[in-house]
């Protein structure tokens, strides 16, 4: 496990092809920032991506930085911990925007089942073309 720090968040490399994000309290993320985000997987990850995005921290997204986000070639997969109904509303909104991306991605509320999702996701052959989208039911009450 090797650590580091971006401008607005601690990335951690789980894996060769995994990172886990922490992104930090009260950052709104912008173009620039996800410019840097994705960066920093092309330079440190191997192809194709899994990504753990932990929101232990509130924070938000510009209009721009949330079509944006994700976006990037070699995404195969994406868990979101949340832990509160407000955290996983947000994340569920940032997700249904449209983007030109071609990756899975399922909110949690904790680490562990998104840890096992993304490893799962490894295992699983390409998904035939299709952008397979879901979310845990129930997640938070």
């Amino acid at each position: 496990m090797e650590r580091y720090r971006l401008s607005f968040c601690n990335a951690i490399k789980l894996d060769e092809d995994l990172a886990e994000f922490i992104v930090d309290e009260g950052v709104e993320l912008n173009l620039a920032l996800v410019d840097e985000y994705h960066a920093w997987i092309v330079a440190h990850l191997q192809r194709p991506y899994l990504l753990l995005v932990h929101k232990v921290n509130a924070y938000h997204y510009d209009f721009a930085s949330q079509t944006a986000m994700g976006t990037l070639l070699g995404i195969k997969a994406a868990a979101f911990v949340v832990y509160t109904h407000i955290s996983q509303l947000t994340t569920q909104v940032m997700l249904s925007m449209p983007r030109d991306a071609d990756w899975v991605y399922r909110i949690f509320n904790n680490r562990d089942d998104a840890l096992m999702w993304l490893g799962m996701q490894r295992e699983s052959n390409d998904h035939d073309g299709k952008i397979l989208k879901s979310t845990s039911k129930s997640l938070i009450r």
